[in-house]
């Protein structure tokens, strides 16, 4: 039954959340740089973060390129991702340790990745790392308890050497995961402490996968710094450091994004909390007793509430969530682990009071009702109008110039390539002023004979310049457009003839 509901949930999501639908995520040049990842005819040291930064580890990216070859389209990935992120499923149910909570956490999941606003947006958009974040926290949490409850030499290391790995590509996607990471990492201790285990081996073997996870990505980071510096002439290196003069607005900011949207976080934390509270009165003298006798939902719940609350310290720390205007992009991962730690305790409370025969007919109209609504909605009939031109206009400049340079704005080259197909794509290069993911086009710019340049145009726009100076080469327009669709004007660059 959980199943059933797993996969037509899964089946739903790949069907309306696709880039460009009504109901998916818009389709930007920031969604079009996993697209020029995976279909680089080659790939260096620079390809280990998301083109031109260092927050956003491409590892995902360039699996997807080894399994699947360089022919991906944005449906594509995006499709990978969800699956990759409904895949979380699995470890938070396995950690719940109770059947009913297990089959209602394949309802629950879906909902929370799926429906709230606050979330769907983020986590599922290939542009941003929280859906792949989000599925990995799960794991390496799995990892951590399997860790604490081996009982054997192979099972301890085998169990530790998988969450390394979990731990290390955590990392890797995001360094903000360990916070997260610190707090499964003592809800376990303390689970086990509670539980009778002592000694300090175990905990101390537990540490291993989070501190080698950590040194791995620091020292990838710090070689894609030396690289991208030495080959692109910038380290493209990500500046972390305390916001001194700016903590009480970053404060103030933050909690005024966690009120932001029908569902807000805040709200979901205030519960939690009041729950935490009332538990803690009731039985908060017993001590020990008291942690021991906590359900397994109760533990499920307190991890996720806390890595909920361990990331809002860094919002307000950090300078990088002011200098990008506080996004509410930066609370989505936090909000999808408390809505999961809120609708845990409802299932267990659910669980306790409700007949088993119940839960088994909800979760029967469950399953048929996720069944007729994947029979009966097939998918959007239709894509948002600006995604819809954007689309047009890249398949045509694409028959009419296959393979030339592109440049442009930084909002139009990234996301016309990102739409055309690989035997005919361009190549993306925004104009020297703008910012530069893909510098190592350059030297194929200096050395080009012609290349497209992207206008969009709105209403009367007057025609591109006659000449430009592009790195230093000279260009000539010709006189007429290339091509001209609806929203873009396309014209031809020519290289102005030596002196």
């Amino acid at each position: 039954m959980g199943l059933g509901c797993w996969a037509l949930s899964l089946w739903l999501a790949v069907t309306w959340l696709l880039p460009g639908s009504p109901w998916g995520p818009t389709f930007s040049s920031d969604g079009a740089i996993p697209l020029v990842m995976a279909r680089a005819p080659r790939v260096d040291l620079y390809f280990a973060y998301y083109l031109g930064q260092d927050r956003f580890g491409a590892w995902p990216f360039l699996l997807a390129r080894l399994i699947g070859g360089r022919d991906w389209a944005a449906e594509g990935l995006a499709a990978v991702l969800i699956a990759a992120t409904w895949t979380s499923i699995f470890p938070l149910a396995w950690l719940s340790r109770q059947g009913v909570v297990a089959v209602g956490l394949c309802v629950l999941v879906p909902l929370v990745l799926a429906l709230p606003e606050e979330v769907r947006p983020y986590l599922l958009d290939i542009s941003q790392p929280y859906g792949w974040q989000f599925a990995m926290l799960a794991w390496t949490w799995m990892g951590l308890r399997g860790l604490m409850e081996a009982r054997t030499r192979p099972g301890v290391w085998g169990w530790g050497m998988a969450t390394t790995l979990a731990a290390a590509l955590t990392v890797w996607i995001s360094t903000s995961s360990l916070p997260s990471l610190v707090v499964f990492l003592g809800v376990e201790v303390l689970r086990a402490r509670a539980r009778g285990l002592t000694g300090w081996h175990r905990f101390a073997a537990a540490t291993i996968p989070l501190v080698v996870g950590g040194t791995f990505e620091r020292q990838l980071r710090r070689l894609y710094h030396r690289f991208a510096k030495r080959n692109h002439g910038h380290d493209f290196r990500t500046t972390v450091a305390l916001d001194r003069g700016h903590l009480w607005e970053n404060l103030r900011q933050v909690t005024a994004l966690l009120w932001t949207g029908p569902v807000p976080l805040a709200g979901v934390l205030l519960v939690l909390l009041g729950i935490a509270a009332t538990w803690a009165v009731r039985h908060g003298r017993r001590g020990w007793s008291a942690w021991a006798s906590l359900s397994e939902p109760g533990w499920l719940a307190l991890g996720c509430g806390l890595a909920a609350l361990a990331q809002l310290p860094l919002l307000v720390a950090v300078s990088h969530v002011r200098l990008n205007a506080y996004s509410l992009r930066y609370l989505a991962p936090a909000h999808a682990l408390a809505l999961v730690a809120l609708g845990v305790l409802v299932l267990a409370w659910l669980a306790a009071r409700v007949s088993e025969g119940v839960l088994r007919t909800a979760g029967a109209l469950a399953v048929a009702a996720l069944a007729v609504a994947a029979l009966i909605w097939r998918g959007p009939s239709e894509v948002k109008p600006d995604s819809a031109r954007a689309r047009d206009a890249a398949l045509a400049v694409a028959q009419v110039a296959p393979g030339r340079l592109m440049m442009g704005g930084y909002w139009d080259v990234y996301q016309l390539a990102g739409l055309q197909p690989l035997a005919s794509q361009l190549l993306p290069l925004p104009s020297p002023e703008e910012y530069q993911r893909t510098p190592f086009f350059i030297p194929t710019m200096k050395a080009a004979r012609d290349l497209v340049w992207v206008q969009p145009t709105e209403g009367e726009s007057p025609p591109a310049p006659l000449e430009r100076e592009l790195h230093g080469v000279k260009f000539h327009r010709e006189p007429e457009p290339w091509l001209r669709v609806p929203g873009y004007t396309f014209w031809k660059y020519v290289r102005a003839p030596g002196p």
